[in-house]
């Protein structure tokens, strides 16, 4: 019975093969929808990208010269104030005795001048007669001196007083904007303790540390500009004034310094990335940097996804060159006309199957 079976089995394979029952060629793989761009031939800037903080361009604690008691705050945190405008008063009782004390100590050094010059033109006219002996004549210009010198005392003692007495009074060193109090009313303060911060906000700086390997770039009276993260799309425009003549031993890095015009919208302490604009390229064959996959670790090297026959993408290793937020140089592995593939997906192979469609590229930057 089995061999009967099987030679039925034999004998209706013919039949099948006849009738079409082979199984279907596979299908061809479907064309995935990708976002393409032309690679493009212009000048492009090289602009080194910097990380760093704001800083005002002067700040100062200004503190109490005097110890005495703080009686009054004129300008508080935030308020504008001029060069040498009052901010706060100190008690000046005790300062203004002593200023009396060292007032009356001045007349009494005057009137004693004065009685010292006459007893000394007294002397004199009695010596020409012979009425005076000289040890008395000695005496009285010794007494001159001593007055004299008693007055010179008693105006400086005056002066210091008075400076003591002005102290009392605590001004602004220079124009700018008080930042910070540290004592309230009615504290009691000794000589030296900060009272206020004040700042020159006009004029702020952005400090960076710069890798060595860029110390040749950078150049002083370079263009800068400046965004801050807590500004969205603020834009500053700054200068660079400072170079540290010095590497760091330690991270290899120098600081880099830009002075920043403040529109009233920058204050210091806030973290800003700089754009520093160190060169152009001309005739740089640019694409996207949504294009390029990373991969490595080398970067100055990536990876391109490049249409072929109209259909097909082809996987190229390419040379990268000058970077930018809108474009990056390729020195090597592409030429200008060709079309990439913009933000590639993971699952994208050499050779595969694609329905290009045009994305607009953002014009460069001026």
């Amino acid at each position: 019975m089995p061999r009967k079976l099987s030679l039925i089995a034999i004998a209706t394979l013919p039949l099948l093969a006849a009738c079409g029952g082979a199984p279907p060629p596979p299908a061809a793989p479907r064309a995935l929808p990708v976002r393409v761009a032309t690679v493009e031939t212009r000048d492009l800037e090289d602009r080194l990208a910097l990380n760093g903080s704001l800083r005002p361009r002067r700040q100062v604690e200004v503190v109490a010269e005097v110890a005495a008691r703080l009686v009054a705050v004129v300008r508080d945190e935030g308020a504008r104030v001029g060069d040498g405008e009052v901010i706060a008063r100190l008690d000046d009782t005790d300062y203004r005795l002593a200023h009396d004390r060292a007032r009356a100590a001045l007349a009494v050094a005057e009137a004693n001048q004065a009685h010292a010059v006459a007893e000394k033109e007294r002397a004199d006219n009695l010596r020409q007669t012979g009425g005076i002996t000289d040890k008395d004549h000695l005496s009285a210009e010794v007494g001159l001196q001593v007055a004299a010198a008693s007055l010179l005392q008693a105006k400086a003692e005056v002066a210091i007083a008075a400076q003591q007495l002005a102290r009392c009074e605590i001004r602004a060193p220079f124009a700018g904007r008080v930042a910070r109090r540290h004592a309230d009313p009615g504290a009691m303060l000794a000589s030296g303790t900060p009272v206020f911060t004040v700042v020159d906000d006009t004029v702020l700086e952005f400090r960076s540390e710069v890798p060595s390997a860029d110390f040749g770039k950078l150049k002083l009276g370079a263009p800068v500009s400046l965004t801050v993260d807590a500004l969205d799309g603020y834009v500053a425009e700054g200068r660079l004034v400072r170079i540290a003549p010095l590497v760091d031993d330690r991270n290899r890095t120098f600081e880099a310094v830009v002075e920043v015009a403040n529109g009233q919208r920058l204050v210091g302490g806030l973290f800003a990335r700089a754009a520093v604009r160190v060169g152009t390229v001309p005739g740089a064959l640019v694409v996207p940097p949504t294009a390029l996959v990373r991969e490595g670790a080398d970067p100055d090297r990536a990876l391109v996804f490049v249409v072929i026959a109209g259909d097909k993408v082809e996987r190229r290793e390419v040379t990268l060159g000058v970077e930018s937020a809108e474009a990056t140089q390729v020195r090597e592995g592409l030429r200008a006309g060709e079309k990439v593939v913009l933000d590639p997906p993971a699952s994208l192979a050499n050779g595969a199957p694609v329905e290009p469609q045009a994305a607009a590229v953002p014009s460069p930057r001026g």
